[in-house]
């Protein structure tokens, strides 16, 4: 068990979502943000639940930080006898998932509200690079012949609800530009719980917590894969 890269996995997966609901239990039940549903970036801007959620998210994507590197040594074998273009994709894989992994915690170091731009890019970096590495993962481990249904139905989860959040935040800015005349309105005022929330306000976040735990159970798949190796 010492240094086990499943051990890591399962403390990273479990740490994270464990971290989402203390945070959306205590700044729910202050009266600081709307019950439903919150985007999971509005949660944190008090104490003690934005402590809670930097330090808990940060500990648990520098986990996966380290579980990328030791996914990217076990597929080496697995790449080379894919071909040339999986072992190419595999390096990318590394780095796009590594240079993600580094964006997720500045995003939950920095604040929606007081790092608006910051906030911003680097979870939008997050999201994509995860779901851009857990597509081309599924694919390298399924041409392996370690094909894996959830892991599958997980991905494209991801992807639907990646594609729906953004079509609703758009909504919810052309909203927000005939009411304020400001389609970026919603950037520099992050929702609050006197904020009239919109129906696409609230699909926009329904959409961004099916995307993250799609990602929890995904990355959870890789459990057996990581079974008896060190990190």
């Amino acid at each position: 068990m010492k240094n086990s890269a499943k051990l890591l996995l399962e403390f990273s997966v479990i740490l994270g979502i464990l971290t989402l609901i203390a945070t959306y239990i205590i700044s729910t039940t202050s009266g600081r943000v709307a019950p439903f549903i919150p985007i999971i970036s509005e949660m944190p801007f008090s104490e003690p639940e934005e402590s809670i959620f930097s330090t808990g998210l940060g500990i648990s994507l520098f986990g996966t930080l380290l579980i990328v590197q030791v996914i990217y040594r076990l597929f080496k074998p697995l790449a080379e006898e894919l071909g040339e273009f999986y072992i190419k994709g595999n390096e990318r894989i590394r780095i796009i998932s590594t240079v993600g992994s580094i964006c997720g915690i500045i995003t939950v170091s920095f604040n929606w509200k007081e790092f608006p731009v910051l906030h911003g890019v680097t979870a939008f970096t997050l999201f994509t690079t995860y779901l851009i590495s857990a597509s081309f993962s599924y694919d390298l481990m399924k041409k392996s012949g370690l094909d894996n249904k959830i892991r599958k139905y997980a991905v494209m989860a991801g992807w639907f609800f990646y594609v729906m959040m953004a079509v609703f935040s758009v909504l919810d800015n052309l909203e927000m530009l005939e009411e304020k005349d400001d389609f970026f309105h919603r950037m520099d005022n992050p929702p609050n719980v006197n904020t009239e929330r919109s129906i696409y306000l609230n699909l926009t976040a329904l959409c961004e917590w099916s995307m993250v735990f799609s990602f929890y159970v995904s990355l959870s798949t890789y459990r057996d894969f990581l079974k008896d190796t060190n990190i």
